[in-house]
């Protein structure tokens, strides 16, 4: 089936987890709002949501037990949280890296997240990269990952067809919506527990890929390696 591709033109990256060493910041920030509102949200229960959108994450807590806050005010004081402490978020190892890699071999970039705008944005600025198109966050579409219709946005904003299109992700939701997508999916896990059904490649660092051989520039594309 990798034969059949057409030469890669963009890679989409997911943020949080994946650029981004952000999930433990997310983590923090989540438990510490919920505690304050009486309810205690576990490291365990937290990662069971790994990938999964702030509305449904909330929808899960509120058919458990209601919440005594509406997703609004619950989810601006877990972004005002996080955000405050975003200068202590650290890149993956590697990741600023790659994403320098493809831009010399002129590939199109963008980010394409589960998060909400004012995350999104937040990233992006801490991030300090100057090689994504844009962002796409979960208020820019009606379904979020798992469904296909992010990383579609994302493909149809740079007039690239889906399947000329690579993604990296660290969670099996974004597998899942990339796979969905018709797009090179490329998982790239923080915990060795998650199981993907549905990716292409699942690595311990995107670098290690022959991305020679899915350009399919052998022989005139250097080999990109986030060394």
């Amino acid at each position: 089936m990798r034969g059949a591709r057409p030469p890669l033109q963009a890679v989409l990256w997911d943020i949080d987890g994946t650029l981004l060493d952000s999930e433990p910041w997310h983590q923090r920030a989540t438990i510490a709002v919920c505690r304050t509102h009486g309810y205690e949200l576990t490291d365990e229960q937290y990662a069971a949501t790994l990938g999964i959108a702030f509305p449904d994450f909330y929808a899960r807590l509120h058919a458990e037990r209601p919440m005594p806050v509406s997703f609004e005010a619950w989810a601006g004081a877990i972004t005002d949280h996080y955000i405050e402490r975003i200068g202590q978020v650290n890149p993956r190892d590697g990741a600023f890296a790659l994403v320098e890699a493809f831009a010399a071999r002129g590939l199109r970039q963008a980010c394409v997240s589960n998060g909400g705008r004012r995350v999104v944005e937040a990233n992006l600025r801490a991030m300090g990269l100057p090689h994504f198109a844009f962002a796409v966050s979960r208020d820019d579409v009606r379904k979020g990952k798992p469904d296909p219709e992010p990383y579609l946005h994302a493909a149809e904003r740079l007039g690239v067809p889906p399947e000329a299109c690579a993604v990296i992700e660290d969670s099996p939701t974004g597998a899942r919506a990339a796979k969905a997508a018709g797009m090179l999916t490329v998982a790239w896990p923080q915990h060795a527990h998650l199981a993907f059904d549905m990716a292409d490649h699942v690595v311990a660092h995107p670098g290690e890929l022959d991305w020679d051989a899915l350009c399919a520039m052998a022989g005139e594309c250097a080999r990109l390696a986030a060394d």
